[in-house]
């Protein structure tokens, strides 16, 4: 397609003003519904969990660089952060990118800082820069596991299939996992390893879950109100097909 019809304009304009309806209102303060999602409700639970075992926790980026699942995953290990150290726990944050280890730092620091516990724990000790060869990367955080018998096991992001082996060792240290990526190609092998696994769109939604920002809870919700608009059109589309099917009139429209 060289250029947008009519109608592709109409739904652009249509649902980029949902979206910025929505940021207006929760930047002015309105309460907005954000359905629930078993993955990352049981984050709580998790980190009370290892806190009564006196178990550490970790906390995996995957092989994101800096883009935008990077910020995702980021987003949700703040909150993981800053649970942890109002229980005076520390978060291990294995890294396979080294551009990705100084914002990773930023928000463990920031995470600790915010409950009053900075200087608790050193930065060396729970933030490593392993491999980016996904073999080491990933017989070096299994290893990590076994030897710190972690108690909760949080993987976000992209991987490969060293997701098998970082699964793998939690399970052998009895650790509660639970796994969110957008990559549907490891989702089978998180779901049988994993306590609970988030995957799809619902991991670009967690950080708008924990962080609440304005900007990104009002895009979620606007394109929630887009995707229905287009779902109720589809059905409305293929019910005046079904039934009206003879009818120039509508074939003209259709090809509109």
């Amino acid at each position: 397609m060289d250029h947008a019809t009519l109608p592709i304009i109409i739904f652009i304009l249509l649902f980029s003003g949902f979206i910025i309806t929505m940021i207006m209102l929760t930047k002015r303060g309105k309460e907005v519904f954000l359905r629930p999602i078993n993955g990352l409700k049981v984050i709580d639970d998790a980190i009370g969990r290892a806190a009564e075992e006196d178990r550490p926790i970790m906390f995996n980026l995957g092989f994101d660089d800096l883009s935008v699942n990077l910020f995702c995953s980021l987003a949700v290990m703040g909150y993981v952060v800053r649970k942890a150290a109002k229980l005076s726990m520390p978060v291990y944050v294995p890294l396979a990118q080294p551009l990705a280890y100084a914002m990773a730092e930023e928000f463990w620091k920031d995470g600790y800082a915010a409950m009053g516990k900075e200087g608790m724990f050193a930065v060396e000790d729970c933030l490593r820069y392993m491999s980016s060869n996904q073999s080491a990367l990933g017989a070096g955080i299994a290893g990590w596991i076994k030897r710190d018998h972690v108690g909760a096991n949080f993987m976000f992001g992209t991987y490969g299939f060293e997701s098998m082996m970082l699964a793998e060792a939690g399970q052998q240290a009895g650790a509660f996992q639970i796994a969110c990526t957008p990559s549907f190609y490891q989702v089978p092998f998180f779901m049988v390893s994993c306590d609970y696994t988030v995957f799809g769109e619902e991991f670009y939604a967690a950080g708008a879950y924990f962080n609440r920002d304005p900007v990104l809870t009002g895009s979620l919700v606007g394109q929630d109100y887009s995707k229905l608009v287009l779902l109720i059109l589809i059905v409305l589309g293929s019910l005046l097909l079904t039934i009206f099917q003879t009818t120039d009139y509508l074939r003209l429209l259709l090809q509109w």
